[in-house]
């Protein structure tokens, strides 16, 4: 049984970094199976198709993203704490699974007829649920809000993703004072 979930560990691992580098489309099973050291019929075994592979990706890594964001999305009555809260929250979560979170912003970034929109886009819509959750909540104590939710999640998520990439490709460095700043900036749109 642990050599069964090593097996499957080690095809994933290697399934994502060759989607995240190359691309779904680009990336063949010939591929996967070399670098992973097993046999096509051993993929197929645990995944059924390449299509069924990349979907067991996208909700095993996503799982730990779509947790920490309901955590530190649970509005406790100070949006400002929430909001810094998530940021760190996806920072470090990018940071840790880079692979994963580019693959997974490739994915919900593509054509809709593509393999991997519908599962990369299903992880993207149950964020923006939690995020719409918060912001709903907080319309509560700051009046100006009501009714711009999806508004709100949305901006807010793309502008998360954004310093997420820029930081996971080592494009900038956010310190806690940076990070700060970009959510008190955010936080003066919403509020003005």
């Amino acid at each position: 049984m642990d050599q069964d979930l090593g097996t499957r560990k080690t095809i994933l691992e290697t399934a994502l970094r060759f989607f995240s580098r190359l691309g779904f489309e680009s990336t063949s099973v010939l591929t996967i199976v070399s670098e992973a050291g097993v046999t096509k019929p051993a993929l197929y075994y645990y995944f059924g198709s390449k299509d069924a592979l990349l979907a067991a990706i996208v909700a095993d890594y996503g799982l730990p993203l779509l947790e920490l964001t309901g955590k530190a999305a649970k509005y406790e009555h100070d949006l400002v704490m929430n909001l810094s809260n998530l940021f760190r929250e996806i920072l470090n979560f990018a940071a840790a699974q880079p692979d994963y979170f580019r693959l997974l912003v490739s994915l919900y970034s593509g054509a809709p007829e593509t393999a991997g929109y519908e599962p990369g886009n299903g992880i993207r819509k149950r964020l923006l649920v939690i995020l719409e959750r918060l912001f709903e909540e907080a319309a509560a104590d700051h009046g100006n809000m009501k009714n711009r939710q999806k508004t709100y999640a949305e901006t807010f998520f793309g502008l998360v993703q954004t310093w997420a990439l820029l930081f996971i490709n080592r494009e900038v460095k956010l310190t806690a004072e940076s990070q700060h700043r970009i959510i008190h900036q955010y936080l003066h749109g919403i509020f003005s």
